[in-house]
């Protein structure tokens, strides 16, 4: 009997699946699948894709991965397994009959520019779902940057990055890819139509030796930048990350972050507003903020249609998480924020508004997990109460907020806003709402309770109304 390679490879897989029945926020059964894929040298890959029953997650650097899957399902399960450059594969299993490990090779398509390329993210269609019966049309999604192939400039450590941002630009667009190892640069000026990638975030490292903005604007209004497959670390001496400060009436367009980690910067890891259209894939934003409580690990400041997928905003060093002021049209789906000495998230200021959090994760947040004040951004000294200065349209779906000090402290959050399918299990309050118009519906679980206020001085003492 003859096989082909392809069919002998995928009959000759270690497949390693680990099924368990838990209770999460939903009250039904949840289903975890956990593996590991590689190509067919053994090589992790990092940022494929595993999806079944309409829902999903992404390998990480170690290509490990974990899928959680919510809904009701059959014995019988299909994963669907894909990712650029590689063939997509099906695998049926059937978790009446567990096998203990789940390994999963991926065989080469022969893509040569899949390693350039950026894929888009499959968003999950129970949030495209809740999106059109609770908002209709209303929600804008983020577009994804343009890339310019045709120009490939490869470096090795020790050659200059600026140079080739600066070829690339020149020759209208192109690729700075930067090969496997340690590289360093002093501050660098990002300019539009470029890609910066490397080998792998667990391969290639961007160091930042310099002692100001570890990656600034070369112009006024940038577009279609993309950072891949790369960890950007931080020095002694780094203001941000990436800081970026657009115009009101012309701003930066289409940021697309895949497969990246940021960290170990002294203010922002991304700092950046008035920017629109930006994506954030499979990445690790942590342990920035160092200079202290009022620099995190991503800011965001009058920006529109933002997608945040499979990212880690966990480790704030003195910050939040992720600030979102002024930030509309924003979606984040299957994101991780843990640990923080304050707030993890802050929504805030005018022009915020249509948040969807879908499976957000939150915890160990000393202070709150969610805080949306509403404080007249340019007066915060003084309280008052006014819608404009806090998100309206905000919904949280299948989120879990657990073992922070208080879960979700929110001031005159109105417009079409849900709690739903959502767990909260927290120190003092789950969700303490004032004056606001949030419908929370009956599969949601408050393990400590919610406090509805119709006056700011119900608010709990301990904590501060201003800040």
């Amino acid at each position: 009997m003859k096989f082909s390679m392809s069919k002998l490879i995928k009959f000759t897989f270690l497949l390693s699946i680990v099924f368990s029945i838990k209770t999460f926020a939903q009250f039904s059964s949840q289903t975890t699948v956990v593996g590991w894929v590689t190509d067919v040298q053994n090589n992790s890959l990092d940022g494929v894709s595993i999806h079944a029953n309409g829902e999903g997650t992404k390998t990480k650097s170690d290509g490990k991965f974990e899928l959680i899957l919510h809904k009701t399902h059959s014995k019988k399960l299909e994963l669907r397994i894909s990712k650029l450059g590689f063939k997509e594969q099906k695998i049926k299993v059937n978790t009446s009959k567990l096998a203990k490990d789940l390994k999963i090779q991926l065989i080469s398509d022969g893509n040569k520019l899949a390693k350039y390329q950026i894929e888009k993210v499959t968003i999950e269609p129970e949030v495209l779902s809740v999106m059109k019966e609770k908002w209709g049309d209303s929600f804008i999604h983020a577009q994804y940057p343009k890339q310019f192939l045709n120009n490939i400039i490869t470096l090795t450590p020790g050659e200059n990055v600026q140079t080739a941002i600066d070829k690339a630009h020149q020759s209208g667009g192109g690729i700075v890819y930067l090969t496997e190892g340690i590289h360093t640069t002093d501050n660098l000026k990002i300019k539009s139509k470029v890609t910066l990638c490397g080998a792998g975030r667990s391969k290639t490292i961007l160091k930042h030796t310099g002692k100001g903005q570890f990656m600034d604007q070369a112009e006024q209004k940038l577009t279609d930048i993309v950072f891949k497959d790369i960890t950007l670390q931080g020095g002694e001496h780094t203001k941000s990350g990436l800081n970026l400060r657009g115009q009101n009436d012309d701003r930066h367009e289409r940021f697309m972050w895949q497969n990246v980690n940021i960290t170990g910067v002294n203010s922002h890891g991304i700092g950046i507003s008035r920017v629109n259209h930006i994506v954030m894939d499979n990445s690790h934003f942590q342990h920035n903020g160092l200079k202290g409580s009022l620099h995190h690990n991503v800011y965001f400041l009058f920006v529109s249609y933002v997608l945040q997928s499979d990212c880690d905003m966990s480790n704030p060093a003195e910050g939040k998480s992720n600030k979102y002021t002024s930030t509309s049209h924003l979606l984040t789906q299957r994101c991780v924020m843990k640990n923080g000495k304050g707030n993890g998230i802050q929504a805030d200021n005018d022009q915020g508004g249509y948040l969807f959090f879908h499976k957000h994760h939150l915890s160990g947040f000393a202070r709150v997990a969610m805080w949306f004040p509403c404080e007249e951004y340019y007066n915060k000294f003084q309280y008052t109460e006014d819608p404009k200065w806090v998100p309206q349209n905000v919904i949280l779906n299948r989120c879990e907020v657990i073992n922070n000090g208080y879960g979700a402290m929110w001031r005159i959050v109105g417009g079409v806003s849900n709690v739903i399918n959502s767990y909260f299990d927290n120190k003092k309050i789950d969700m303490g709402l004032l004056k606001c118009k949030v419908k929370m519906d009956k599969k949601s679980e408050f393990k400590k309770g919610n406090e509805l206020y119709e006056d700011v001085k119900e608010w709990p003492k301990d904590l501060k109304i201003l800040g």
